[in-house]
């Protein structure tokens, strides 16, 4: 792992929402400042489940908004 950054592991629903979470990554810590798992594209194309992938970023705040925003809860009706 990189020093100082954090490992945060999601699962990820879609190709789309993964590059929801590159463009993300990119917006707060620009390009080249953090890492994302590879071949995911390659995982999408083999697979119709959702894909457990691991990002690693600088900020451990973002690592639990990514963790939070993308944890695949849905929200319960109130009948």
């Amino acid at each position: 792992m990189t020093e100082n950054h954090t490992r945060v592991y999601v699962q990820v629903q879609s190709e789309n929402q993964w590059y929801n979470m590159i463009r993300e990554a990119n917006q707060w810590f620009g390009p080249g400042n953090w890492r994302g798992q590879k071949h995911i594209r390659r995982k999408f194309a083999y697979t119709t489940t959702p894909v457990d992938v691991w990002f690693e970023v600088p900020d451990p705040k973002f690592a639990s908004y990514l963790s939070l925003k993308y944890s695949g809860t849905t929200q319960l009706k109130n009948w």
